[in-house]
């Protein structure tokens, strides 16, 4: 680990208002007189671990935390799945940067609306068909979304609050149907659902055409009870995100009154990000850890003592 990384550490200031620390405390279990303590025994953890090389600041291990509700061994088995899933897969992470992926946001596939919906969440625009297989490949619109949730989960209120996604199917077919095989979709599945440090709270499915059910069949196999739980269908009747987001911030073609949706703004501020994400790629898991390592049986008897039992997300 970088001696910046460590130094880094102390230098974590929490912006969440009132309303949302109390939000986390109730829900995420966090407790400001004891996120010094928590942050701590999971950096003792990551560092029993020769093999994680990876930041140890206080903002990037609270995503963790807050993502497994301060629970220390699911924190830091949730940090050996997502560099896990990065070193099995070094191919889909490789180049992992705005710039390489510049013509997929182009092509206005992904893109962030501006205000987040009534419960405070980021929402998340994915719109596939607007991708061309013949132009790139499958693995550029994974690198663009993936680039686009990490830079998302940085911010502290979208942390606690979650991220929804909004999944336009207009115009998909099946020269995109092609592209997703079940491996494909086997890997989605697991990054989303056990490797990535976010609280996705709801995936909103719009203008599904015929094709969708061949391709909804192939994912959701792979999907768990709790994220099936989660699935919005609402088709061609676009008017029903206004329960979740207000309408006066949801562009008009999903039933609102904001203008047409456009991923401009968020293109240009991903774009930025060429820096940070090239330091990002040289952290990782240098070895193949066991995912049910545990960081050493020093790291748990330093956080035995005050261990909090908690509740499964």
């Amino acid at each position: 680990m970088t001696e910046e990384a460590n130094n880094s550490a102390s230098d974590y200031q929490c912006t969440l208002p009132p309303d949302l620390l109390q939000k986390a405390e109730k829900e995420l279990n966090e407790k400001p007189e004891w996120r010094s303590r928590d942050i701590q025994a999971l950096r003792d953890m990551v560092k029993k671990n020769k093999d994680l090389q990876i930041r140890t600041d206080d903002a990037f291990l609270l995503r963790f935390l807050r993502a497994k509700k301060f629970e220390y061994d699911r924190s830091y088995n949730l940090i050996l799945s997502h560099f896990q899933m990065k070193k099995e897969n070094p191919k889909l992470f490789e180049n992992l940067r705005p710039s390489a992926v510049k013509h997929v946001l182009e092509a206005g596939v992904t893109g962030v609306l501006p205000h987040r919906d009534k419960e405070g969440r980021k929402v998340m625009v994915f719109r596939p068909g607007l991708w061309d297989p013949s132009r790139f490949p499958i693995d550029d619109v994974f690198r663009t979304n993936f680039l686009t949730l990490s830079k998302l989960i940085q911010d502290e209120v979208t942390q606690v609050n979650g991220v929804i996604l909004m999944m336009d199917l207009n115009g998909i077919g099946w020269a995109h149907a092609k592209s997703i095989s079940p491996l494909y979709a086997k890997r989605i599945s697991s990054l989303l659902q056990d490797a990535f440090p976010a609280r996705f709270k709801g995936l909103h499915y719009l203008n599904e055409p015929a094709v969708f059910d061949y391709i909804f069949a192939i994912a959701k196999q792979f999907m768990k009870e709790k994220t099936v739980s989660r699935l919005h269908f609402h088709g061609k009747n676009v008017e029903e995100l206004t329960e979740f987001i207000d309408a006066e911030y949801l562009p008009e073609e999903y039933g609102g009154k904001a203008p047409p949706f456009s991923n401009k703004d968020w293109m240009e501020e991903l774009l930025k990000c060429d820096a940070e994400f090239d330091e990002e790629a040289k952290y990782g898991l240098v070895s193949g850890s066991s995912l049910n390592q545990k960081g050493g049986n020093d790291a748990m008897e330093c956080v035995m003592g005050s261990y909090r039992k908690l509740s499964v997300d």
